[in-house]
């Protein structure tokens, strides 16, 4: 029996009806989605219906049918454009941290997460909670096939580079709530308070906390 490869991040979203293959209809299926990221933006989620997409898009009801089973698929396509441009955008980030104390590498990366988590809450919120998992930028393109994975990956090393920093005895229970926990606790306050999750303050309190976890006392 052949063995079932991991799933990625993308196809636990709910998925299109099926793929354009022409560049007609990849330019097609372009257009929609921009029309509905821009009708997010703009207008909010309620105002995404398929007569409001066509006459944004200039594509046909039917066509948009013929794409889309759903509303939910096309807001799928539209997070997965913006995962895709964020996945760049976070690699190009990484590239610039070596230089910074550890603290300075997590207050850029908590950062980066909270905004991130807070443009994807922005487009619709409901989407965001419903598909929390699959919404997960640093696996979106990664080749692991868990969270633990991903932070063993990522986290892990992250404290071995910091070594002279770090005075946790249990490194791998850090890394699992520097990448695990205090991922949950954006996410969460994204979703409660995410007027909150802007402030200034929200982002100092997450740097203690991780520090706290680095340097207990």
């Amino acid at each position: 029996m052949k063995p079932t490869s991991p799933s990625r991040p993308k196809d636990l979203l709910p998925q299109p009806r099926k793929l354009p293959v022409q560049n007609r209809s990849r330019a097609l299926v372009e257009a929609i989605a921009e029309a509905c990221l821009r009708i997010l933006d703009r207008e909010g989620e309620e105002a995404l219906t398929v007569n409001r997409i066509a006459e944004v898009s200039g594509a046909t009801v039917g066509s948009i049918y013929q794409y889309f089973p759903n509303k939910e698929s096309m807001i799928a396509t539209v997070y997965e454009r913006i995962l895709d441009q964020e996945s760049a955008q976070l690699h190009r980030m990484r590239e610039q941290l070596h230089c910074l104390p550890l603290d300075g590498v997590l207050r850029q990366v908590f950062a980066n997460m909270i905004r991130v988590e807070l443009r994807l809450h922005q487009l619709s919120p409901g989407f965001h909670a419903r598909y929390r998992s699959a919404l997960h930028l640093g696996l979106w393109h990664a080749p692991h096939t868990s969270t633990q994975d991903f932070i063993n990956a990522t986290w892990l090393p992250l404290l071995q580079m910091y070594a002279c920093e770090v005075q946790s005895d249990h490194p791998q229970l850090t890394a699992y709530l520097l990448g695990k926990g205090l991922r949950e606790v954006i996410h969460s306050t994204v979703q409660d308070m995410p007027e909150q999750a802007q402030a200034p303050a929200f982002l100092d309190a997450l740097v203690g906390m991780a520090m706290s976890c680095v340097q207990p006392r």
